[in-house]
């Protein structure tokens, strides 16, 4: 789906007994990354929720893995995270172009951004 239509899709979504899903920030979908230090959690691409600028925070550093070669059947999630090894969207909007958004596409083990009418998909996550 595009951006919009998958924060909207997080945003009403109604399963097991919870409403209070959201789309992630790109923070927090990075938290999910494993095999792949430099985009994991606290590694050397500075795109996080406090840097969102395209042209500032976007490095080669954001895509120095390798397609195919994550810990999870060349996905870079752990084996208890399930779905489509491929792009997935955060909510976290570029700060210095309108039309993008930052997303993370797991089976290239890569942090990058797109163009919001990109088709990509959407995981819901609760909390925060």
């Amino acid at each position: 789906m595009d951006w919009q239509n998958a924060v909207s899709y997080c945003e009403n979504l109604d399963l097991d007994i919870f409403s209070d899903w959201h789309l992630p920030s790109i923070s927090e979908l990075r938290s999910l990354v494993r095999g792949c230090s430099s985009i994991e959690t606290n590694g050397v691409c500075s795109v996080n929720d406090s840097c969102l600028s395209y042209d500032s925070c976007w490095t080669d550093l954001c895509k120095t893995c390798e397609f195919g070669n994550g810990p999870d059947k060349g996905c870079y999630w752990n084996e208890q995270v399930s779905g489509k090894c491929g792009w997935y969207w955060s909510s976290s909007e570029f700060e210095d172009k309108a039309s993008g958004a930052w997303g993370l596409p797991f089976d290239l083990g890569h942090v990058d951004g797109s163009d919001k009418s990109t088709l990509y998909y959407a995981r819901c996550v609760r909390g925060n």
